[in-house]
């Protein structure tokens, strides 16, 4: 009867045992980041001073974070001054498919530029309301940048333009050199 009690006390206590061991020999759980690091930030390509020389506008830099890049230039309130943003999208297809998925409106003022390093670039132009409204897309393999530019009235739509085609520049120049897009796609 003795050796009964002695084993089931083992048997009892052994489970006990075995969930303890190795507890104190497994070292503490990583750090692990709970969001993925964007791509990159057009930003990195970007700064308030090339937007001053590229658009004439004193802005303020706002880049979001790591895992939300918001590129993004703006100029004091009410200074009637152009505002910048840029952002990107991977995409698998070629501009002309990116442009389909889009939507545009037959009308729209459509203008090709030529943009070093670039596979593809498109850049549309509108005024309404006292407001000239530009927006240039860019492609460096299977990574889509676009760029917005509001500038109310009074505008100049020339220096507008080229500023844009500055900035797809700047941003393609970048994205070559950071691999960014690569490979391009099949087209």
């Amino acid at each position: 009867m003795r050796d009964t009690k002695w084993g089931v006390a083992a048997v009892a206590v052994l489970p006990l045992v075995l969930a303890g061991c190795g507890g104190e020999d497994v070292g503490a759980k990583p750090d692990l980041p709970t969001e993925t690091p964007a791509l990159w930030n057009p930003c990195d390509a970007l700064d308030a001073a090339f937007v001053l020389k590229h658009f004439g506008s004193t802005t303020t830099e706002h880049a979001g974070t790591p895992t939300l890049p918001e590129c993004r230039f703006a100029p004091a309130k009410d200074s009637g001054e152009a505002a910048v943003t840029a952002n990107y999208q991977l995409f698998g297809g070629s501009l002309d498919d990116f442009w389909a998925k889009m939507g545009q409106t037959a009308g729209a003022d459509v203008r090709t530029p030529d943009v070093p390093l670039a596979d593809a670039a498109r850049i549309v132009v509108d005024a309404a309301k006292d407001q000239l409204y530009v927006t240039g897309f860019v492609q460096n393999g299977t990574l889509f940048e676009v760029v917005n530019l509001v500038d109310p009235a009074p505008y100049d739509e020339a220096r507008a333009v080229r500023g844009v085609e500055a900035t797809l520049g700047a941003l393609s120049a970048h994205a070559d050199e950071a691999g960014a897009g690569s490979p391009s796609p099949a087209g």
